[in-house]
């Protein structure tokens, strides 16, 4: 394995995740547009436009989401490449999650989306044969990549051919080569750090006549001749633009800039996003791949060297997908799954998750896990400084505590608007529910006499549908010299989602005080039982849940206002909740058959294509294994002379076995050992089903 792997994983991670952010705000801008606007592109300028730093895109969300087909299907390099295609189908909420919703003959992505849909197998998806030229070779294909590249650290060879079969889920052709270069390049440099050399590898896996290796041959051939990257764009510009292809985003006009700015940067991070950002065109895409490239080329250190690209964002991430565990997540434990992955294909042994497996854990340079000061108020405005404490603590600084002024620090356990202001969806379920506890523990290096400390989770307030609502661990006396331990456990609050997980400080006089936090802990089984109806956004989406149902409704019965009706007009619905940390848990919920063939509950959910279901059609009920593949595990007749009547179900699930039960009556168990965790939900196919109580306890 390559020395400091996991830091080098984290680095790629950081410098893809830090293009997009900087390109975002202005994607699809000229480069004339852009020097009018800004000059260069050489620092953030999300507020020079009023737009978040921090947003949902699908860079960001496709990278991270589509390698886990890789741990998903047990084989990881071997994994088939029709599995590819199947992993689309598990992760993606159809018009809601990751992609661009374009359209047929618009997005390559949707046209290879509904090419799965239809039954066409990857590569057939996204194959010049099926969708044609024009949308088999847009850029998404190299968009998309980077991970493949990071999970075959100095095995270039490897990476092209895990990146051959996901690019062909939805793309082909010169789209293909666009993407292996970039794979083949994320892997060759975690032990090459010479970029003439990078290049050379990367484009040795094409085709010498294709069109990719004419763009290199001559891109660098300019940069040589030219010296100076303005120049090589206009000669770009003249013979490979824009208008010189068809389609919304082609792929050759950005492959070439990207060439360009790692040519004109060899060893410079900053300097290779101000190239390439201040270009133009898919600036968020571009300035992505190009940092994933320079992050692992240079390191951490180099990510930092002329600018604080980092701590703006606090490795915030947001990850929207059917399976709504990560939803919000952050570059260092997505770097960490990420090198889990790459260690198993290696054949290296696996490394324990540090610190007993914290969710933040602070374990690399500059790593935050989302942290920022609440500076929104004026009562913990300037308070707070926070850092990391090379790679072992979070380092929290705190000033002024006074009776009237807290220092106050959160990080996002869940996203509840269906559309950030990025323009991607966003969906996903909290990562942590009542009845589960927090632990923090570290220590304080300096204290005032009277610093206390105290845990907070945030919540959205049912009838005013905003995130005002508050609830508190008890106080710790924070001592000098002294170690801490404050634990929480998250309460039921009728119905509500937890949507920030943090920490207040208070004193008096002006206090100060000098800590570091050492780790946080999400551990416990959840407890709790939610009411119809659920609380819902002003869009009526029910708030931290993944939902693929089309409408909800009241009104069936209007005697009956405790009973809410789901809706699937075509295909079947999810509405899921729950983290892959569940595993030993009941679930049950009050049901009616209503207008439905098929319905029922789900347990151990990690996709809309990997679940335990108990079914009710007409005239029986059954257990069935969904893995890809749907298979019924187990049947009895049983016919309900009132559909609109509600009986109980319940699966409980323990180890490997998972159980059904029907009104207190066991019907059947069966062993799913592939299937050993994840969250629970409601199930409706082409119908309405009626739901009441939903409820969770641990077994």
């Amino acid at each position: 394995m390559v020395k400091n792997y996991e830091e080098l994983v984290y680095a790629g991670v950081l410098g893809k995740v830090i293009g997009v952010y900087l390109g975002r705000p202005f994607e699809g801008w000229t480069k004339d547009a852009l020097v009018t606007r800004f000059g260069r592109i050489n620092r953030y300028v999300h507020e020079d436009l009023g737009v978040p730093l921090v947003v949902s895109d699908d860079d960001i969300s496709g990278t991270l989401t589509f390698v886990r087909i890789l741990e998903d299907s047990g084989l990881f390099e071997k994994t088939p490449v029709e599995r590819f295609g199947d992993n689309w189908l598990n992760y993606l909420v159809e018009n809601r999650t990751i992609l661009w919703w374009g359209g047929m003959g618009v997005s390559s992505e949707h046209t290879a989306y509904l090419r799965l849909k239809q039954g066409y197998k990857a590569p057939a998806s996204g194959s010049i044969a099926v969708n044609g030229k024009t949308i088999a070779e847009q850029i998404g294909a190299q968009i998309f990549i980077d991970a493949f590249g990071l999970v075959a650290p100095g095995k270039p060879e490897l990476a092209v051919e895990l990146a051959r079969k996901a690019a062909s889920v939805s793309h082909d052709g010169e789209a293909l080569y666009g993407a292996l270069v970039v794979a083949a390049m994320v892997s060759a440099a975690f032990v090459k750090k010479d970029m003439d050399k990078l290049l050379d590898i990367g484009v040795s896996f094409v085709p010498k006549d294709s069109l990719i290796a004419q763009v290199h041959r001559e891109v660098r051939a300019w940069t040589k001749i030219d010296n100076n990257w303005e120049k090589t764009y206009d000669r770009i510009k003249e013979k490979y633009g824009y208008d010189k292809f068809l389609g919304n985003c082609h792929m050759i006009p950005n492959h070439a800039i990207m060439v360009m700015a790692w040519a004109y940067a060899p060893d410079n991070f900053r300097l290779s996003q101000e190239i390439i950002n201040t270009a133009g065109w898919d600036t968020d895409c571009n300035a992505a791949n190009v940092g994933c490239v320079m992050g692992v080329k240079l390191g951490l250190k180099g990510i930092n060297a002329d600018y604080d690209f980092q701590s703006p964002t606090a490795d915030r991430i947001i990850l929207p997908t059917a399976e709504g565990t990560r939803h919000i997540t952050d570059c260092l434990n997505e770097s960490l799954y990420i090198a889990h992955m790459g260690r198993k294909i290696m054949g290296e042994g696996e490394l324990a998750w540090p610190k007993n497996n914290a969710i933040h854990h602070f374990t690399k340079p500059g790593a935050l896990h989302g942290y920022m000061a609440e500076e929104s108020r004026f009562e913990s405005r300037g308070t707070v400084r926070l850092t990391n404490c090379d790679g072992a603590a979070l380092r929290v600084e705190l000033s002024e505590l006074a009776d009237y002024r807290v220092g106050r620090i959160s990080t996002p356990l869940m996203y509840w608007n269906t559309k950030s202001q990025g323009g991607y969806g966003i969906m996903g379920t909290p990562r942590l529910y009542p009845g589960q506890k927090v632990t923090v523990v570290g220590k304080c290096s300096k204290a005032d006499e009277g610093v206390s400390m105290r845990l907070f989770l945030r919540h959205i307030v049912k009838e005013t549908k905003e995130a005002t609502g508050m609830v508190y661990s008890k106080e710790i006396t924070l001592l000098p010299g002294k170690p801490f331990s404050i634990e929480f456990e998250a309460p039921s609050v009728d119905g509500a989602t937890f949507i920030d997980f943090g920490m207040e400080f208070t004193g008096t006089g002006r206090s100060k005080a000098d800590l570091f936090v050492d780790s946080v802990c999400f551990s416990g089984a959840p407890t709790f039982s939610l009411q119809s109806p659920l609380m819902t956004d002003t869009n009526n989406n029910p708030v931290g849940f993944i939902n693929d149902m089309d409408r909800f409704s009241d009104f069936i019965f209007r005697h009956r206002q405790d009973v809410r009706f789901y809706v699937k007009n075509q295909g079947r619905g999810h509405l899921a909740m729950g983290t892959t940390e569940w595993k030993d848990y009941s679930f049950e919920c009050d049901y009616a058959l209503m207008m439905s063939n098929y319905s029922g509950i789900f347990v151990r959910y990690q996709g809309l294509k990997r679940y335990v279901a108990l079914i009710k059609t007409p005239d029986a009920i059954k257990l069935v294994r969904v893995c890809y593949e749907e298979e019924v595990l187990a049947e009895v007749p049983m016919v309900w002379d009132k559909p609109e009547e509600l009986h109980l179900l319940n699966l409980t699930c323990k180890g490997d076995l998972i159980t059904a039960y029907c009104d207190g009556k066991k019907l059947f168990d069966a062993n799913v050992p592939e299937l050993s965790f994840g969250g629970a939900g409601l199930l409706v196919e082409e119908g309405l089903a009626g739901f009441r109580e939903m409820r969770v306890k641990p077994v």
